[in-house]
């Protein structure tokens, strides 16, 4: 099956829910992403003038619940996004009914899976229950396998401690922002319907090619099965995009910025150039292009090698997957990711000859 032949899009503010939490606790930050990501950004400034207002108004006992789930180096939360997209769901009401008939453990392990990586599709599961009620366990498999912050270390051993009261604590931070918080954000329908009809249209007139870019390169051809890749237009994430690869979905989701479906499109050479050397300019992104030059590695796999987060690696690499510098592959067992060395190198001279 064709990478082409397995999309399908989604629309709709439930696609904002989490990524609006995850704006307020990361906007700084996902500003400067922006602005590397696409030259001349500009912040939307009805977007800008909502996180500024709310962050104001916010107490701070709910911003530190947020930064707990929502940090960009370890968004435990955005993990759940499946739950909306596997199930069809239309409003933030279905999406907490499904979430409170979570069983706390199964909670547990889709936080964990995020400080796992793209190769937890084949996570085995059965280690959540015997770390349940055994600190010493549980402290030695984070400590060994999971690539996460040595606070958020310290925050999943507390919630192997007591599941029951990390899943209150978190059920309870979403329906005090579904209540308080979701309805007055700064939502532009306009904008996100003409953002759809585009995403279509470019879909169908620009083909395969036109996908890579919004799915980070992402190879499809190595994968059998009928999955499917969805497409969620958020109005939140704006100017970029991020897949969620999740082991008992039927699907892989990508929750594309309503911006990002024609920013993509940009072919200016000068400024490909640009991004490129820029892309390279950064001593981690040449660690990391000379470590996957004939080879592949997870995601997994590159943060243990390089000692970063996965949150950390995959900000490292975005930027030269945007590119093209990296490929990536779906497979069976996971995403991989991979350089060819005399592809970037005529790439790269490519480039300085068209500008010459």
């Amino acid at each position: 099956m064709k990478t082409i032949d397995r999309v399908e899009t989604r629309k709709g503010r439930i696609y904002d829910f989490l990524p609006g939490i995850y704006r307020l606790t990361n906007n700084e930050r996902l500003v400067e992403h922006f602005k590397e990501l696409t030259p001349g950004y500009r912040p939307v400034g009805e977007i800008a003038e909502w996180v500024r207002i709310t962050l104001k108004k916010l107490p701070e006992s709910i911003l530190e619940k947020m930064d707990l789930y929502f940090n960009w180096q370890t968004p435990l939360a955005m993990r759940l996004s499946p739950i909306i997209s596997e199930n069809g769901l239309k409003t933030v009401d279905e999406f907490l009914k499904a979430l409170r008939a979570v069983p706390p453990e199964d909670l547990l392990r889709d936080f964990l899976l995020i400080g796992l990586g793209p190769r937890a599709v084949g996570f085995d599961e059965s280690i959540i229950s015997q770390m349940l009620g055994d600190q010493q366990k549980a402290l030695v498999f984070l400590a060994k396998k999971a690539v996460l912050t040595p606070h958020q270390k310290a925050v999943m051993l507390d919630f192997f401690s007591n599941p029951v009261s990390m899943k209150d604590d978190f059920v309870y931070l979403l329906e005090w922002y579904a209540e308080h918080i979701f309805p007055t954000i700064s939502y532009d329908e306009g904008a996100m319907e003409e953002s759809e009809r585009d995403l279509i249209k470019n879909l169908q007139s620009r083909g395969e090619e036109y996908l890579l870019k919004l799915i980070d390169n992402m190879r499809y051809d190595e994968l059998e099965d009928g999955r499917k890749i969805l497409l969620a237009i958020s109005y939140f994430v704006e100017n970029a995009q991020g897949g969620v690869f999740h082991p008992r979905a039927r699907n892989d989701l990508f929750v594309v910025g309503y911006r990002f479906v024609n920013s993509v499109l940009e072919d200016d050479p000068l400024r490909q150039a640009a991004a490129r050397y820029r892309a390279m300019g950064e001593p981690r992104r040449i660690k990391l292009l000379r470590m996957l030059f004939g080879k592949r590695y997870t995601g997994y796999d590159i943060s243990r090698k390089l000692k970063m987060s996965n949150a950390e690696v995959t900000e490292t690499f975005s930027n030269l997957v945007a590119c093209n510098l990296i490929k990536t592959y779906r497979t069976q067992e996971g995403v991989y990711f991979t350089a060819d060395r005399d592809e970037v190198i005529d790439l790269l001279i490519g480039q300085l000859s068209e500008n010459d």
